[in-house]
């Protein structure tokens, strides 16, 4: 007889490798757990992305979803967080092809997704700024709210995944070459927002968001364009109360 730990270890092959189970009384029951496995799988991947579910019909997306189980299982039981590799893994799916614009419509809904569930946060107000100390500026650090994210797209992303939502009952024909979006998606008080930002905030929000300086914000969004005008843009992303937390450099502290 098998110890348990290791019947529980073959049952989990089982389920995800398809291991054999002759070493069980009824393996014909097994299936039963495969198949709710995998239906489980599925459903909640299409909860998670409606759009990429219409985008390529629902047949098509349970192959997607059973391929994508099989390259990342879940190893747990709640499956909240098995969406955070979809984008990629379509990315690696339609490489080079008419559909990569799969992946970003995919990393869109993700960002939908995760700032539905994010932690709420007090947003700060200009007033933060004000008592800091002009020549210490360009060391500031922001952290962003937590119910916002970056999605950058060479594709009309915010177009392709507002017309392929499950209440959208009209099909809209969709110039994939109109221009790609650059888009901050915001919790606001009752909808989660998507901003189609200029390619000078988006590169200074990038820069934000991975821990950099204002000053180094700057040169970011100036790089992409020369006519980016940091004062202004602060009041826009203070406005939408995008930022959390403001760090003063220590020695102005």
């Amino acid at each position: 007889m098998l110890a348990l730990r290791e019947l529980q270890s073959r049952f989990v092959d089982a389920l995800f490798a398809g291991a054999d189970v002759s070493y069980v009384d009824i393996p014909d029951r097994v299936e039963i757990y495969r198949n709710n496995l995998r239906e489980g799988f599925i459903k909640a991947l299409a909860i998670g992305f409606p759009g990429i579910e219409r985008l390529v019909g629902t047949e098509y997306f349970r192959r997607l979803a059973l391929d994508f189980l099989a390259a990342y299982p879940s190893r747990a039981g709640n499956l909240d967080h098995i969406g955070e590799s979809f984008a990629p893994f379509l990315a690696e799916r339609f490489a080079n092809s008419g559909y990569a614009y799969f992946a970003d419509v995919a990393a869109l809904e993700w960002a939908h997704q995760q700032a539905l569930v994010a932690a709420d946060a007090r947003p700060i107000t200009l007033d933060a700024l004000r008592v800091v100390n002009p020549a210490d500026y360009e060391h500031l650090r922001f952290d962003l709210h937590p119910a916002s994210a970056l999605v950058r797209s060479a594709f009309p992303i915010i177009r392709i995944w507002r017309a392929n939502q499950p209440e959208t009952a009209v099909d809209e024909q969709i110039d994939l070459s109109e221009g790609g979006d650059n888009v901050l998606v915001l919790r606001a008080a009752d909808c989660i927002e998507f901003h189609r930002l200029p390619a000078g905030d988006f590169a200074a929000l990038e820069a934000l968001a991975t821990g950099a300086s204002l000053g180094a914000a700057l040169e970011s969004a100036q790089s992409v364009d020369a006519t980016f005008d940091l004062g202004t843009a602060l009041r826009r992303f203070l406005a939408l109360g995008l930022f959390v937390q403001l760090h003063v450099p220590a020695a102005s502290t």
